[in-house]
């Protein structure tokens, strides 16, 4: 199972990759925050794996120490993105809200939502600094937040629905979005459920196939661009 989670993950990257360069080529300044938060995808994988590579194989003390640094690393990289995540759907329904009557509500109503997820995690789940919180806080603050992004990402597709100039583009990248974090909600969730064992690496596969399904709704969104960036806006001629 180790192998084949080291391959999708692999493959997540190369797809994110791939997503990365169409955004570049395409509409770079229209999803400028989507762009923001793959970069920071891109480089928490690329540090995850030099840290992975640098503090493995050491033997005694030495080894223990070493895997609670990358464990400490690798709970904060995912709570880092997964918050990242929870405000890029925000910020998408901010965007969408703004040609809306209803903005200034709507604009309230999400600082409140924002400040609720950064204040719920530290009610709900009681962290204890010993200096870093257990695992278990990371696991229940990240599915909080992704569990939050998947409910707040329902209201983003009825703005965007609702709107005059529907953009099929911007709800291909919504669906993506929403496919992502709610396969991440439950990956976290069936944490809590599954015993230590050999079953333990099944959430990790579930959020890397939930995951890769999201990035190629992004491929195809942001590839939907490249066609009239390439040929111009000139319309061809029929010759019929």
């Amino acid at each position: 199972m180790r192998y084949l989670l080291e391959v999708f993950a692999i493959v997540n990257a190369t797809v994110l990759l791939v997503a990365f360069v169409f955004l570049l080529r395409g509409p770079a300044r229209k999803f400028w925050i989507v762009l923001i938060y793959i970069a920071s995808e891109l480089s928490a994988n690329i540090g995850l794996a030099a840290a992975d590579f640098f503090l493995s194989g050491s033997v005694g003390e030495s080894a223990a120490i070493n895997r609670a640094r990358y464990s400490h690393l690798y709970w904060t990289s995912n709570l880092f993105l997964d918050l990242l995540r929870f405000l890029l759907v925000i910020l998408l329904i901010g965007r969408a809200a703004s040609e809306t009557s209803a903005r200034r509500a709507m604009n309230r109503f999400l600082i409140i939502v924002v400040a609720a997820a950064l204040i719920l995690p530290f009610v709900l789940f009681h962290p204890r600094f010993t200096p870093w919180p257990r695992g278990a806080w990371f696991n229940s603050t990240s599915e909080l937040l992704n569990f939050g992004a998947a409910l707040m990402n329902l209201p983003l597709w009825a703005t965007l629905i609702g709107s005059r100039l529907r953009d099929p583009q911007f709800l291909k990248v919504s669906a993506g979005l929403g496919v992502a974090v709610t396969g991440a909600a439950l990956a976290y969730g069936l944490r809590h459920f599954i015993p230590p064992g050999g079953f333990r690496s099944v959430p990790d596969l579930f959020l890397m196939l939930s995951q890769l399904a999201g990035w190629l709704l992004w491929c195809s969104a942001f590839r939907m661009s490249i066609p009239e960036r390439t040929l111009g806006t000139t319309p061809v001629a029929s010759t019929g």
